[in-house]
């Protein structure tokens, strides 16, 4: 287990800020979604951003092995056919339908068990379609049905694409947060329930 996963272990849901497309990034999304056993997890992409193909490629990168259940939810253009026989890929093609994502990410949690990871990427690529007031609803409703199936769940944010405001408006909804950026990772988690 990484410092930054050891850091906030405890907390369900997380929010990643980094220039998007930062090696740093890529690093920290893959180390809050591989588990101790990644072969006993089930795994969500949900990508704005990001075409299916490269989601599959990035597990495939980080471990030998195939998760125990895998689906990719791609919203937009981001749209291609994934020729691996364990992900299933489902598309959304307008990505202002909030309400058909949900559905989408609830079906997928509902035929799953075990340990589910989850990596939304990304809210800044989503809210180029959605008003602010829209989104925070909709993270709001879907972080509840995470906690509701014991998912671990990270979203990814360009902080560099908004204002403080809306950053830290979108950052109050979830258990910890990681800032990357001039080298150290910055990290900020809640007091949780229980701990």
């Amino acid at each position: 287990m990484t410092d930054i996963a050891t850091n906030l272990a405890g907390a369900r849901t997380v929010l990643v800020c980094a220039p998007s497309l930062s090696g740093d990034e890529r690093e920290v999304c893959s180390d809050l979604l591989l588990a101790d056993d990644p072969a006993e997890t089930s795994v969500l992409w949900v990508t704005f951003r990001r075409d299916a193909r490269a989601c599959v490629d990035q597990w495939s990168a980080e471990t030998d092995g195939r998760p125990r259940d895998a689906a990719v939810v791609a919203v937009g253009d981001t749209n291609e056919a994934v020729d691996v026989e364990w992900a299933a890929v489902e598309t959304l093609p307008s990505a202002s339908d909030l309400t058909g994502l949900g559905i989408e990410i609830g079906e997928s949690l509902s035929a799953w068990d075990g340990d589910l990871a989850v990596c939304f990427d990304s809210l800044t690529a989503m809210l180029q379609y959605v008003e602010l007031e829209t989104a925070y609803e909709f993270i709001h409703t879907i972080t509840g049905q995470f906690y509701a199936a014991n998912a671990r769940a990270h979203f990814h944010i360009d902080p560099t694409a908004h204002d403080p405001e809306t950053v830290d408006s979108i950052a109050s909804v979830f258990d910890g947060v990681v800032t990357l950026g001039d080298g150290d990772a910055r990290i900020r988690k809640r007091r949780l329930l229980g701990q």
